[in-house]
């Protein structure tokens, strides 16, 4: 697998790098709860290619580009052997769906992963016309409750 950097443990801390500040409350409850807390987490991991910089431009265009277009997967945590690609959202609906298949997708084209990647949405709310279609693709809810910080 290719390396992902240093991992973090999933702890409670101020600001998470590039998650909005209501995917942190979420959470920040879900590690309250500590009912099924990783070994090892990974803030922000990209994926995906960054947009196109016309020839000619100098290599920091480039570069940057790369940086700030990439996109970005919330959490990848490891939990035993088993990698996870996890969104925070306040509701999962469908917008949260497409995100975590296709992070999931992506995050096992360019990181090479030896086992199958878990996919998996931290919420407080569920759409329920989606409930059957989480469960059919094999993607993991967990419901936080109403948060509050």
């Amino acid at each position: 697998m290719v390396p992902l950097g240093p991992a973090q443990q999933p702890i409670i801390l101020p600001k998470y790098k590039h998650m909005m500040p209501e995917d942190t409350l979420i959470w920040r409850q879900f590690i309250r709860n500590g009912k099924y807390l990783p070994d090892q987490v990974w803030y922000d991991v990209r994926v995906g290619h960054g947009i196109q910089v016309p020839t000619g431009q100098p290599n920091w265009m480039h570069k940057f580009a790369e940086y700030s277009y990439r996109k970005r997967i919330d959490i990848v945590w490891r939990k035993s052997l088993d990698y996870w690609i996890v969104e925070c959202k306040p509701f999962a609906g469908i917008v949260a769906l497409g995100q975590v298949i296709y992070y999931g997708v992506a995050f096992e084209l360019e990181y090479r992963p030896e086992r199958a990647v878990g996919r998996a949405i931290i919420t407080d709310q569920v759409d329920p016309d989606l409930v059957d279609l989480f469960e059919s693709l094999g993607v993991v809810v967990f419901e936080v409750g109403k948060v509050g910080d």
